[in-house]
């Protein structure tokens, strides 16, 4: 009984949710991962990493959008040095507060012959040692990203 009442809860959560469940917790290995903020920028509604994904948080005013990141920064030519990402695919770049990692979203277009049809990747790249790391993808999750 107690299986099934869990099987159909969780189902619930599925077919509710607009985002995609996260169990890998990939991650929680990266410091300071509580203060990326996703935020959906035709609602305004603001995002935090979680268990089954992103969970909403309060609406940020301070949000700054760091679309169409500078090829000539630090930051664009270390992952294009650094990372297999595809350069014209990435069109937010966002260093973390203590410089250890930077913060970047690659859109995968998937060829189809249909407008914004992209599956969307937000990654970690670790300066350290030289890892990136997938926080979060979906398909066609247009979110904008800050690191406070």
């Amino acid at each position: 009984v107690i299986v099934m009442i869990l099987i159909v809860l969780l189902s619930t959560i599925l077919c509710l949710s607009q985002f995609h469940y996260d169990f890998s917790q990939d991650y929680r290995s990266i410091e300071g991962y509580e203060n990326i903020a996703l935020k959906d920028s035709w609602s305004g509604q603001c995002f935090r990493l979680c268990t089954w994904g992103l969970i909403k948080t309060e609406n940020d005013t301070e949000f700054e959008d760091h679309r169409n990141p500078d090829e000539s920064s630090y930051e664009y030519r270390l992952l294009s040095e650094k990372t297999d990402a595809e350069m014209w695919q990435v069109d937010q770049i966002v260093s973390s507060p203590d410089g250890k990692y930077i913060l970047y979203v690659e859109r995968v277009y998937l060829g189809t012959g249909v407008t914004d049809d992209d599956d969307v990747y937000f990654k970690v790249y670790s300066i350290e040692d030289g890892t990136s790391t997938t926080i979060y993808s979906g398909y066609r999750q247009f979110l904008l990203v800050d690191w406070k």
